[in-house]
Protein backbone atom coordinates (compact mmCIF):
# COMPACT_ATOMS: atom_id res chain seq x y z
CA UNK A 1 0.00 0.00 0.00
CA UNK A 2 2.10 2.74 1.17
CA UNK A 3 5.97 2.74 1.89
CA UNK A 4 7.42 2.12 5.05
CA UNK A 5 9.60 6.01 4.13
CA UNK A 6 6.46 7.81 3.91
CA UNK A 7 5.05 5.95 7.17
CA UNK A 8 7.97 6.84 8.64
CA UNK A 9 7.79 10.24 7.12
CA UNK A 10 4.29 10.66 8.60
CA UNK A 11 5.43 9.61 12.41
CA UNK A 12 7.98 11.81 12.46
CA UNK A 13 5.92 14.78 11.28
CA UNK A 14 3.74 13.90 13.92
CA UNK A 15 6.75 13.18 16.96
CA UNK A 16 7.08 16.80 18.14
CA UNK A 17 2.92 17.28 18.20
CA UNK A 18 1.65 17.55 21.48
CA UNK A 19 -1.51 18.66 23.25
CA UNK A 20 -1.67 21.29 26.34
CA UNK A 21 -3.19 19.85 29.03
CA UNK A 22 -6.34 21.95 28.49
CA UNK A 23 -6.50 20.59 25.04
CA UNK A 24 -6.56 17.33 26.18
CA UNK A 25 -9.85 18.38 28.50
CA UNK A 26 -11.19 19.44 25.15
CA UNK A 27 -10.75 16.26 23.71
CA UNK A 28 -12.21 14.11 26.93
CA UNK A 29 -14.39 15.92 26.61
CA UNK A 30 -15.64 15.92 23.11
CA UNK A 31 -14.80 12.05 23.71
CA UNK A 32 -17.59 11.91 26.41
CA UNK A 33 -20.26 13.79 24.97
CA UNK A 34 -20.21 12.89 21.68
CA UNK A 35 -19.70 8.51 21.43
CA UNK A 36 -23.02 8.15 21.09
CA UNK A 37 -23.86 10.48 18.51
CA UNK A 38 -24.50 10.07 15.31
CA UNK A 39 -21.82 11.31 11.97
CA UNK A 40 -23.60 14.47 11.20
CA UNK A 41 -23.59 15.71 14.68
CA UNK A 42 -20.26 15.02 14.83
CA UNK A 43 -19.55 17.07 11.41
CA UNK A 44 -21.52 19.83 12.82
CA UNK A 45 -19.45 19.60 16.02
CA UNK A 46 -16.21 19.57 13.73
CA UNK A 47 -17.27 23.33 12.50
CA UNK A 48 -18.08 24.62 15.99
CA UNK A 49 -14.52 23.19 16.86
CA UNK A 50 -12.54 24.89 13.98
CA UNK A 51 -13.73 28.26 13.87
CA UNK A 52 -12.74 28.01 18.17
CA UNK A 53 -9.33 26.67 17.45
CA UNK A 54 -9.11 29.59 14.59
CA UNK A 55 -9.81 32.27 17.17
CA UNK A 56 -7.62 30.65 19.61
CA UNK A 57 -4.57 29.93 18.25
CA UNK A 58 -2.17 31.80 15.51
CA UNK A 59 -2.83 31.83 11.85
CA UNK A 60 0.81 29.54 12.07
CA UNK A 61 -0.21 26.92 14.57
CA UNK A 62 -4.15 26.50 13.15
CA UNK A 63 -1.63 26.18 9.90
CA UNK A 64 0.36 23.38 11.31
CA UNK A 65 -2.19 21.63 12.30
CA UNK A 66 -4.44 21.44 8.86
CA UNK A 67 -0.86 20.28 7.66
CA UNK A 68 -0.24 17.71 10.11
CA UNK A 69 -3.99 16.49 9.21
CA UNK A 70 -3.34 16.20 5.42
CA UNK A 71 -0.09 14.44 6.38
CA UNK A 72 -1.94 11.32 7.40
CA UNK A 73 -3.86 10.87 4.06
CA UNK A 74 -1.55 7.88 3.20
CA UNK A 75 -3.50 5.96 6.33
CA UNK A 76 -6.35 6.22 5.78
CA UNK A 77 -8.26 4.25 3.60
CA UNK A 78 -10.88 4.99 0.99
CA UNK A 79 -13.75 5.93 3.11
CA UNK A 80 -11.82 7.38 5.47
CA UNK A 81 -10.39 10.29 3.08
CA UNK A 82 -13.82 10.65 1.94
CA UNK A 83 -14.85 12.09 5.24
CA UNK A 84 -11.34 14.40 5.48
CA UNK A 85 -11.96 15.74 2.41
CA UNK A 86 -15.51 16.15 3.64
CA UNK A 87 -14.62 18.06 6.71
CA UNK A 88 -12.03 20.06 4.90
CA UNK A 89 -13.63 21.37 2.06
CA UNK A 90 -16.66 22.27 3.91
CA UNK A 91 -14.04 24.33 6.23
CA UNK A 92 -13.02 25.86 3.10
CA UNK A 93 -9.58 24.38 3.66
Amino acid sequence: MYNDDKIKEIMEDFQDFTFDEEQMEKIETFKDTYTDKSEEEIFLEIIKVNEDMKKDMTEEEYEEILKKLNSIRPLLNEEQLEKLDKILYTLGK
